[in-house]
């Protein structure tokens, strides 16, 4: 057993970090997989595959990361050699993230080409994912041969490349936000389809920008500050949790498309005592009553439905 450094708190606090951010996007998971489950039932088979598929993933992951915890500061505990072993975390952490990041950007990938009719995007973009995805399992294989955490920032030209996910997130909201602001443009009068719309692009944005920008930020402490590899940890091992979660929200989010529109407003009309007659602007609950004449309420609510074809034509832009 090796004496325990000075600077242990750089070498074991974003490990233990990592660990906890990874256990609570392992319980946000939960919840959405929850709510996915309650309203969607009736997915396609492929789509249920792909969300159960990429959650048994990550519950995978966190129960090797687990497994890493105890390794490291429990059976391990003050023993700065054990501390340096990789364990399963050459497995849990680059192979697993790389995994999931390829099949979430696939989908995406496969959603503009529903969209732009084209290959020549999500072409290139699935090149870029395959290329950080080889990456990352080249990573954990050379983790695991190599037997020691600190040899792993040697590995420059691997690291980088696994950050490549951050462009391929950068180009997926790109491209998506171009093709569904151009099938909005072509959409005429359905207003709530617009809306529906709009809301799809913001949310698409943000959660490749979130995914994106963890990338980022992982790359930046590697190359910001390589005397100590481990601040990487935190970003890096909430990536996969990342990717699951935003997938999920994404297809969650069209349960709002489903819940019915309906409207409601009140209108005064005032009839003075009188030969002339005039009728006062609309106006909503609260309306103060006058000192003479006859004063009528039209309470109205509306209902609205859709045609088959219409609203096909609304649920398929979120119909991820």
């Amino acid at each position: 057993m090796s004496g325990i450094p000075a600077d242990i708190a750089l070498i074991t606090g974003p490990t233990m970090l990592g660990i906890c951010l990874n256990w609570g996007f392992m319980g946000v998971l939960l919840v959405q997989l929850y709510y996915y489950q309650e309203h969607f039932r009736d997915d396609r088979a492929a789509i249920k595959v792909l969300v159960y598929g990429l959650a048994l993933l990550d519950v995978l992951q966190t129960v090797m990361v687990t497994a890493d915890a105890f390794h490291w500061f429990v059976y391990g505990f003050g023993n700065m050699s054990q501390l340096d072993e990789p364990f399963l975390n050459s497995w849990d952490v680059p192979v697993i993230d790389a995994v999931v990041s390829l099949v979430v950007q696939t989908f995406y990938c496969w959603r503009i080409y529903v969209l732009c009719k084209s290959r020549v995007f999500p072409a290139l973009i699935v090149s870029v994912s395959i290329t950080q995805c080889v990456a990352g399992i080249y990573t954990g294989v050379r983790a695991h041969l190599l037997g020691h955490l600190s040899l792993i920032s040697t590995e420059t030209v691997a690291q980088t490349v696994r950050r490549l996910g951050a462009v391929a997130d950068v180009a997926i909201a790109g491209v998506l936000s171009w093709a569904l602001v151009c099938q909005r443009s072509a959409t005429l009068a359905l207003g709530s389809t617009r809306s529906t719309i709009s809301r799809i692009i913001r949310l698409i944005v943000e959660t490749n920008a979130l995914t994106a920008g963890v990338a980022v930020i992982a790359l930046a402490l590697f190359w910001g500050l390589p005397q100590h590899g481990t601040l990487v940890i935190p970003p890096t091992a909430i990536m996969g949790k990342l990717y699951t979660n935003c997938l999920i929200a994404l297809l969650n989010n069209r349960l709002r498309d489903r819940q019915p529109a309906s409207s409601h407003g009140m209108q005064s009309l005032h009839l003075p005592n009188g030969n002339s007659s005039s009728q006062n602007h609309s106006s909503q609950r609260g309306h103060q009553g006058l000192s003479d004449g006859v004063k009528i309420h039209v309470v109205r609510e509306m209902d609205l439905t859709f045609e088959p074809a219409v609203l096909a034509k609304m649920q398929k832009p979120s119909s991820y």
